[in-house]
């Protein structure tokens, strides 16, 4: 359910960066690091023997999106704010 959730929150800020709206970068930006939370919560909680509750390789897995998120904001926020138009 949160990974629907996610990918929703995400088609809907991407429609609102190319459309050009104000509040786009900051939506990103507060959705990547929610994202990364909920990637670190996966990747660093312990169950009751002490050991971490998943395994390394799928709490990792966990974080990909928010590497690629990581990505996308810096990119979102080193470019001058504009509406995308098609290039004809």
């Amino acid at each position: 359910m949160a990974g629907a959730l996610g990918v929703l929150a995400w088609l809907w800020t991407t429609w609102a960066v190319r459309a050009g709206k104000r509040w786009a970068r900051p939506a990103v930006t507060v959705m990547s690091v929610l994202g990364a939370g909920v990637g670190l919560t996966g990747l660093l909680t312990k169950d009751t023997s002490g050991a971490t509750g998943l395994p390394p390789a799928l709490g990792w897995t966990g974080m990909a999106p928010s590497l690629a998120a990581l990505l996308a904001v810096a990119l979102l926020w080193s470019r001058p704010r504009q509406p995308l138009r098609p290039s004809r």
